[in-house]
């Protein structure tokens, strides 16, 4: 579940929507989870779909939901079904205080071994969903030999490839459906091994016909919301922020010395990335606008297309700071210089998978 901007219940309502009408039949809950199912009005341990083997009750210090869960599938052609077993575990990071809901988070990698000899009896193929960072995912494959995959999704961790470590096969999950993730059963007479592969879903990617139309559906009302939390902030007295002398002085102020720089920025998609978000009607989008506007988050940085439209787009002090005291005293105050460190803040292989340095830069360089 999202948990990023005020506009995150109505995201959060179409992705529980998609999750069903994708037939997600097992869910690791997370820390962030909880509170954001629960305004959804769902009643976490009044379903099969839930599991966790570390988020415990307070009173009974017994796990609050199913520790695991096992499915049977069968394959075309093989009359034999097989026992799949998922396991649930999650970090903590946020240290939300839960004593008071009546809930607390045992150590993740501790439970996994705890409850994992007896799952193992169970099923055929063990299956870890984690929420753990990447070196406790690795750490737990070392330490134990009973599961054969290991799918770790951890806030905004990047993908990576596959790995094999003792018995266990460990799959980066991507966030935000960016990347779509394959398990392939390879079933032979008494045995049966599983394949991970990844899918980068590119623009080359076409659409499922229907899943398009649910997706527009929502991102109109996701849209409406956030356009409306929007003007309400830049209208209501509550919500006015102090004033903060601005730092950014935006690239129309950065022309005068740097025309040269400045002509090509104004040719650049940079120039026009704001328009990018607009098209998908994500303008106002908390999650999406950092990367598409100067100085989000920051003092005197871009707040929404209401407040703050002259730092719309990426313009120069996205990549060479703000540029207030370069303005004031250039010889003593100098522009940083951009480079690929400045680029992957925002160009992730989630967020721009095509993304090649190299090429990029030579269509930017000034």
């Amino acid at each position: 579940m999202q948990a990023t901007g005020p506009d995150r219940t109505v995201k959060n309502k179409w992705l529980w929507e998609g999750m069903n009408q994708m037939g997600i039949q097992v869910i690791n809950v997370a820390e962030n989870d909880i509170a954001e199912l629960m305004a959804q009005g769902i009643d976490l341990k009044d379903s099969d779909r839930f599991i966790s083997a570390n988020l415990l009750s307070k009173k009974t210090g017994q796990p609050l939901l199913k520790p695991y869960v096992v499915k049977n599938i069968s394959l075309p052609g093989n009359p034999r079904a097989f026992r799949l077993g998922f396991l649930g575990i999650s970090g903590r990071e946020n240290f939300y205080k839960t004593d008071e809901l009546g809930y607390v988070w045992d150590d993740a990698l501790a439970s996994a071994k705890k409850w994992l000899p007896e799952l193992r009896q169970k099923c055929d193929f063990v299956i870890l969903l984690a929420c753990v960072p990447q070196r406790e995912a690795v750490q737990l494959a070392v330490d134990t030999s009973s599961v054969d995959i290991i799918i770790d999704g951890f806030k905004h961790q990047g993908s990576t490839p596959p790995a094999s470590i003792n018995k266990s096969t460990i799959v980066y999950a991507e966030d935000e459906g960016r990347i779509l993730g394959e398990l392939r059963f390879v079933v032979g007479p008494g045995s049966g091994d599983v394949r991970p592969l990844t899918h980068i879903l590119t623009r080359n990617v076409p659409d499922d016909p229907e899943v398009a139309r649910f997706i527009a559906k929502a991102k109109t009302e996701i849209s409406e919301v956030q356009v409306q939390l929007a003007k309400d902030n830049g209208s209501s007295p509550a919500k006015v922020e102090s004033a903060v002398e601005s730092d950014f002085i935006t690239s129309v102020n950065c022309a005068p010395c740097h025309q040269a720089a400045f002509d090509v920025w104004s040719k650049s998609k940079h120039a026009h990335a704001i328009e990018i978000l607009v098209k998908e009607k994500k303008q106002f989008d908390t999650s999406c606008v950092v990367c598409h506007v100067t100085g989000s988050g920051k003092p005197g940085g871009f707040l929404d297309l209401y407040r703050t439209a002259q730092l719309a787009n990426v313009q120069c002090e996205v990549c060479h700071g703000a540029g207030r005291e370069h303005r004031l005293n250039p010889g003593s105050a100098k522009a940083a210089k951009a480079g690929i460190e400045t680029c992957v803040v925002c160009h992730t292989k989630s967020n721009s998978p095509e993304f090649e340095f190299a090429s990029y830069w030579e269509k930017i360089k000034h």
